[in-house]
């Protein structure tokens, strides 16, 4: 995200809201990222200042706004989904396509091993 003004927190961020596809607040966005409210809440508030994300009204209670994504949100989350897939067909140009079925396998099964290790 090099050059995009995107830190890793807020590219985490603006991922999250768009695969909830959904209105949250602060603290279900904290739960869901695994996060402290009062980090997502400083994280919120400096996206809201710059634009990318807004609060809104949540009909279900009014002391806790939802936050959503501003075009200029979802514009600099387009751009840097844009960039992850170039930089990544980058890298995928040297292997061959048996070295990357073998890869993500091997990615899985260690995963898997992880979350039942656990």
């Amino acid at each position: 995200m090099r050059g995009t003004g995107i830190t890793n927190a807020r590219w985490q961020t603006l991922s999250e809201l768009c695969a909830l596809e959904k209105p949250v607040t602060v603290s279900e966005l904290a739960r869901y990222m695994g996060l402290t409210r009062q980090a997502v809440q400083r994280l919120a508030d400096d996206m809201v200042s710059d634009g990318l994300l807004e609060f809104a009204a949540n009909s279900g209670n009014a002391r806790s706004m939802h936050l959503l994504l501003t075009e200029a949100g979802k514009s600099a989350y387009d751009d840097a989904l844009e960039r992850e897939w170039q930089w990544t067909n980058a890298i995928a140009e040297d292997f061959d396509a048996e070295q990357i079925t073998h890869s993500v396998a091997l990615l899985g099964a260690i995963t898997q091993k992880m979350q039942t290790d656990s």
